[in-house]
């Protein structure tokens, strides 16, 4: 693995972190950097738009390198500078289908925390930013987070996206409070798709979770 970065001992943003408590079925539905198991690609066209409950969110292919040769490293180390996040060395994780994967864990003072995922050791293919609802500069970061430079990706159309994602997840999310009173309900946004990579954000309580993916998508 040649994208060794950041400090050790850094305090790692595990995929296996803490979710909010939520419901049996949030909890079930809650974000991982990627996923487990192989699943074929769904089409882009064939994906929700808007903003939906966590029982309904859709269904995405197994996150695969983003662009040949794209390691992210400098984007990450830029990330990092910019939102004072402490990186740890890439680590492997074995996932519950057998086959392990290279994560790079980052988290900084202020809650903020990033995870960057290699499904072949090398080339980036996948990003997760996690922020509280509440920072005050959380959904900047995310904004940061949307602007990986993947050749293809449209960003002024990542950020304008993003902003709509946020409006109609909390909006969803408020809606689905007011009507259960439960505050532990779990929503995730419509898809949205550019060049290589998908997007999709989650809100469990007071939390988002930004995903990212490489080939997520036919």
């Amino acid at each position: 693995m040649t994208i060794v970065i950041g400090a050790a001992g850094a305090v790692s943003c595990s995929q296996n972190s803490p979710e909010p408590a939520a419901s049996d079925r949030a909890r079930a539905a809650a974000p991982h950097p990627e996923p487990s198991k192989t699943r074929t690609a769904p089409r882009a066209a064939d994906l929700p738009k808007h903003a939906v409950t966590g029982d309904k969110q859709p269904s995405l292919g197994a996150a695969r390198a983003m662009a040949d040769g794209y390691t992210g490293k400098g984007f990450l180390t830029e990330l990092s500078k910019a939102w004072k996040l402490k990186l740890d060395k890439p680590v492997e994780q074995e996932m519950p289908d057998g086959k392990k994967r290279t994560y790079v864990h980052g988290r900084g003072g202020n809650g903020l925390t990033v995870s960057a995922g290699y499904a072949d050791h090398e080339n980036m293919s996948s990003l997760l930013c996690r922020t509280g609802t509440k920072q005050s500069d959380g959904f900047d970061f995310l904004a940061a987070c949307t602007g990986l430079d993947v050749a293809g990706v449209d960003h002024g159309k990542a950020s304008s996206w993003l902003k709509q994602a946020r409006e109609e997840t909390d909006s969803l999310y408020a809606k689905r409070v007011a009507e259960t009173g439960n505050k532990k309900e779990y929503v995730v946004s419509g898809v949205f798709t550019s060049g290589p990579v998908t997007m999709i954000l989650h809100r469990a309580q007071d939390k988002y979770s930004l995903r990212i993916l490489g080939g997520a998508v036919a």
